[in-house]
């Protein structure tokens, strides 16, 4: 009785042992996956500190304004060739009224038939 309840501890006592060796394995794997990820999301976070440098540096009004006058010869709109929403109306001429039938044509009624060939 006595060798039957001894040797029933110790496989259970070796199983629990094997038990908490793997689990102790698959923790530090897991641990190692966690450093691995934590420095690619530092790395990323850096990469996006200097891509927003980057881009605000791009997006200069005066490095873009330097630019256009360089490559595409643009230059700022001089304040004479601005004008006024008055200046405008007037220097359009005035659009004839057209009636209710004038402005849905001749052929409105008969646009819903159909044209055989």
């Amino acid at each position: 009785m006595m060798r039957t309840s001894s040797l029933v501890i110790l496989l259970v006592t070796v199983a629990v042992g094997i038990g908490l060796f793997m689990v102790k394995y698959r923790v530090q794997d897991l641990e190692d996956q966690l450093v691995d990820l934590n420095r690619e999301i530092a790395r990323d976070r850096e990469s996006i500190r200097v891509l927003r440098a980057e881009w605000s540096h791009l997006n200069e009004p005066a490095r873009i304004r330097s630019l256009a006058g360089r490559y595409l010869g643009m230059e700022p709109v001089p304040v004479s060739n601005v004008a006024s929403r008055e200046e405008i109306d007037q220097q359009i001429p005035a659009r004839p009224q057209k009636s209710d039938t004038e402005a849905l044509g001749n052929d409105a009624p008969n646009s819903r038939k159909e044209k055989v060939p």
